[in-house]
């Protein structure tokens, strides 16, 4: 009898895990806003903002930026049903002006991206503040990148 009660128990656990919001790797998110924009620092406070964010917003079931923390702009949104959630939200901040604008921004140097999935629908925030870029890696040389040198060879024969 006790190990049906432990079965039971753990099978509880498990259903009950179901109905959590499943948590995403953000990497994904923060690489897509990335390549579509430019890289930016990673802030590890603003990717806890963003995680408090998405479980707000799926709380509410809402799209406000009401609980948005002082000091930071962020762009917020959701979808379901497409094939890949992560660029539908990056499509749709690039066709809003506003969030297009705060995403353009060079002068938002750091930012902090989460997904939150709940219910199949995908919550999304990026939140940015302001703070130097990473330097752009230094481009070859004209030319293909190959620098041809003198030949220094001392002659042979004698």
């Amino acid at each position: 009898m006790p190990r049906v009660i432990v079965i039971a128990a753990l099978l509880a656990v498990v259903l009950a895990g179901q109905a959590t919001p499943i948590a995403r790797a953000d990497t994904g998110l923060t690489d897509a806003v990335a390549a579509t924009y430019f890289p930016r620092y990673e802030d590890t406070e603003l990717h806890a903002i963003a995680h408090e964010r998405v479980a707000q917003l799926a709380a509410c079931d809402c799209l406000s930026h009401d609980g948005m923390a002082a000091g930071t702009a962020e762009v917020i949104a959701f979808n379901s049903g497409f094939p890949n959630p992560i660029a539908s939200a990056v499509d749709q901040w690039q066709g809003s002006p506003p969030h297009d604008e705060i995403l353009s921004n060079r002068e938002y140097g750091r930012i902090g991206c989460a997904e939150l999935v709940a219910d199949g629908t995908h919550w999304f925030a990026c939140v940015l503040t302001w703070g130097a870029l990473p330097r752009a890696p230094t481009p070859p040389p004209q030319g293909g990148g190959t620098t041809l040198l003198p030949n220094t060879a001392l002659p042979s024969g004698g």
